[in-house]
């Protein structure tokens, strides 16, 4: 599982709610050159050493299988 700081632009109250909302959620977000998706499996409202507020997430990998639930039509 990994942890990661997400930061949105969207005031602090809508923050809180979002942060509530993000257990359970499949979300996609690079990582260098490549694009990821992981499901949240925790949020925590945090705030940096300047008092601006952030989301700290844990991430747990999507498998492979999940990915692809949803095929391309052709």
């Amino acid at each position: 599982m990994a942890t990661r700081e997400m930061r949105f632009a969207v005031d602090n109250k809508d923050l809180k709610v979002m942060a509530a909302k993000l257990p359970g959620t499949v979300m996609s977000y690079w990582e260098g050159d490549r694009l990821l998706r992981a499901r949240v499996t925790a949020a925590q409202l945090k705030r940096d050493r300047y008092g601006k507020a952030y989301v700290e997430v844990e991430l747990e990998e999507v498998a492979a299988a999940a990915k692809m639930a949803c095929p391309a039509p052709t």
